[in-house]
């Protein structure tokens, strides 16, 4: 079962509004910007809770969006990363593997471009910072909690006892 908190419809109009207006868009930006598609008139009518808004019309002004369709309808859910105070990679690790595996190649390299950002050549560990994870995520083409057990199950994290 998934779990998923409560939210007014209210609640919901008002997150899809924030989205709106955290992209920059007025009602009638969001109009021209789709072509047409998706109405200020309709949007508005959304935003404020007059008109019913289906599934599938959420998924497509999610992507429209470009926002996941939880940010979008403000079902934001707590992840156990960001749970965590301090993650640490194994860099000892990273230069252990023998694998040309792409994910741990594109590991590599990031932590080293973080290890001369930060000016860090201690080179046996590496703070990532929950930030530093939404980017590898990326990279990897993963979510923060896939990545993150990827790399606890690769033994690339350093797990203080």
């Amino acid at each position: 079962m998934i779990n998923i908190p409560e939210r007014s419809i209210e609640e919901i109009a008002a997150a899809m509004k924030a989205v709106r207006r955290r992209k920059g868009m007025t009602l009638r930006e969001v109009e021209a910007k789709s072509a047409g598609v998706w109405k200020a008139v309709v949007i508005g009518s959304y935003e404020r809770c007059d008109r019913a808004l289906s599934v599938k019309k959420a998924i497509n002004l999610a992507n429209f969006y470009e926002v996941p369709l939880n940010e979008l309808l403000g079902l934001r859910t707590e992840s156990k990363t960001q749970s965590k105070e301090r993650i640490t990679l194994d860099i000892r690790a990273t230069s252990k593997s023998t694998s040309n595996d792409a994910a741990v190649v594109i590991l590599r390299s990031f932590a080293t471009f973080l290890c001369a950002k930060r000016h860090d050549w201690n080179g046996e560990v590496l703070s990532i910072r929950s930030g530093d994870l939404a980017t590898l995520g990326l990279l990897l083409n993963r979510d923060d909690e896939t990545t993150y057990d990827w790399l606890s199950s690769n033994g690339l994290l350093l797990i203080k006892p």
